[in-house]
């Protein structure tokens, strides 16, 4: 019951207190393990080559600065080199690192999925590079199970509301206000949680925002008034969930129409002691049907863990809020991953770094750990060219397509067939620089094509845009 009534408190205080727990536990040696990751990516051609280098560490020595390494999992350990040629496996103490050769699809080594291609072509090569690294991409999947525990719990409030309060004068108002006002706040309550924890990994302080936007969003809606909103900080602030009772007894008078001048009914007396509270709300619990089906389930998983737990009734309710918000992901210490991605130039398109002086892409995060979490996966991308300069030299008079124009034209060169793409070829392996280079490119067509120089729809004639391309480009 406890973490029910006091969930908006514990988000304010995990964004409060985060940073300072997160530094702790870095220079705690007997703190929590976690592992680093760097990925290093080395494009030739249709193959690329990845070095995976890992280990195990818990915090830093204060010695010599060195990371305080620890044994990693020998279950990991065996899946990572699953994924790699046999005996790929180099080990340095507690460091490991592991090559291979991949075409297509990338290994699920740190967890996750990704693909390489690279299109060649005559004029030049284009290469592509997407990853996703753990999290979980299952957004309907993370709505469904969030609004189905809004829903549970919402109904158990309910369940107990009317148990306590159902012949009360006024409990129709407040059983609308529940069924109706609470079950979508719920639902909302998680969606600002969610979006303000993903947004505050790309947008500082965006977590302390949403945090600000959903206390607007419970002002608007009459959990309480601008006037309580000084005592109520302090409230959240304090680690005394008793402090929040006496609020929460004035919400339900208010929403079983008792005005704030009178005095709150002695049936909500319960309400205002935390302990008559948790006692009222387990008792109802215990004789629910939902907690009759986990004590079942708990006979039947007895078979084979004969040393779980009874469940008691509070765990019905830890469950549900878990699902809603999820206040595991701040638990323990992330991975950290590092990929590095080696190519000639700076990439066209790629949402990480470039670093000049290696010559590489740079992606850094820390990421969950497995890939059921309420967090989206950390992703990768990167597209590059490399023109063929003698050849575009040579029918072009210089290198005429570079950068994005390369791109595309690299993926409309790719998706035509035999015939149209060897038509093509000729066509560009005959081409001479010079005053009749722009009319020989505005007379190709594919066979079947209409041969007329201009129509009022170029976007349906499949030469247009090759050859638009390269006029652009040349011009």
């Amino acid at each position: 019951m406890k973490k029910l009534i006091t969930f908006i408190r514990e988000w304010h205080s995990l964004r409060k207190c985060l940073p300072l727990s997160l530094a702790a536990m870095a220079f705690v040696v007997t703190g929590c393990p976690h592992n680093d990751y760097t990925v290093q990516l080395k494009p030739h051609g249709n193959v690329i080559e990845r070095t995976l280098m890992f280990y195990c560490a818990d915090g830093v020595d204060t010695n010599n600065g060195t990371p305080n390494y620890q044994v990693f999992d020998a279950k990991e350990l065996a899946a990572i080199s699953a994924l790699y040629p046999a005996n790929a496996l180099i080990t340095n103490g507690w460091r490991y690192s592991i090559r291979g050769d991949f075409t297509d699809s990338m290994p699920g080594d740190v967890g996750g999925a990704g693909v390489y291609t690279n299109l060649v072509t005559s004029l030049g090569d284009a290469g592509f590079y997407v990853e996703r690294f753990r999290g979980n991409d299952d957004l309907a999947g993370m709505t469904e199970r969030q609004f189905k525990a809004a829903g549970q719990l919402t109904d158990l409030i309910i369940g107990w509301s009317q148990t306590e309060l159902g012949q009360e004068p006024g409990y129709d108002k407040l059983h609308q206000f529940l069924d109706v006002d609470l079950r979508r706040d719920l639902k909302n309550a998680s969606w600002y949680f969610w979006e303000g924890n993903m947004i505050g990994n790309y947008k500082t302080n965006a977590s302390a925002e949403f945090a600000v936007r959903f206390g607007q969003y419970l002002l608007e809606r009459g959990y309480f008034t601008l006037a309580e909103t000084p005592e109520i900080f302090g409230d959240l602030s304090a680690d005394n969930p008793q402090a929040l009772l006496p609020r929460i007894q004035r919400l339900v008078a208010r929403k079983m129409g008792v005005p704030d001048t009178d005095p709150v009914p002695a049936s909500l007396a319960f309400l205002g002691d935390e302990t008559n509270m948790e006692k009222s709300f387990t008792n109802y619990l215990a004789g629910t049907d939902a907690y009759h089906a986990k004590l079942k389930q708990w006979d039947e998983d007895k078979k084979l863990k004969p040393d779980a737990n009874q469940p008691e009734p509070s765990s019905l309710v830890a469950d549900l809020v878990g699902n809603l918000f999820d206040f595991n992901q701040f638990s323990g210490q992330p991975d950290h991953l590092t990929v590095r991605l080696s190519l000639s130039s700076p990439p066209v398109h790629s949402n990480g770094r470039w670093d000049a002086d290696l010559k590489q892409v740079v992606w850094e995060s820390d990421i969950v750990g497995g890939t059921n979490a309420t967090r989206l996966p950390f992703s990768c991308y990167a597209t590059w060219v490399q023109p063929d300069e003698q050849f575009q030299t040579e029918h072009l008079g210089k290198v005429a397509l570079t950068g994005n124009d390369l791109t595309q034209y690299s993926l409309w060169r790719s998706g035509q067939d035999a015939q149209r793409g060897g038509e093509w070829d000729s066509f560009l392996a005959g081409l001479k620089p010079g005053a009749g280079l722009m009319a020989s490119l505005d007379a190709f067509r594919f066979s079947g094509e209409p041969n007329q120089t201009v129509t009022n729809d170029q976007q349906n004639i499949p030469s247009a845009i090759p050859r638009e391309l390269l006029k652009n480009a040349l011009k």
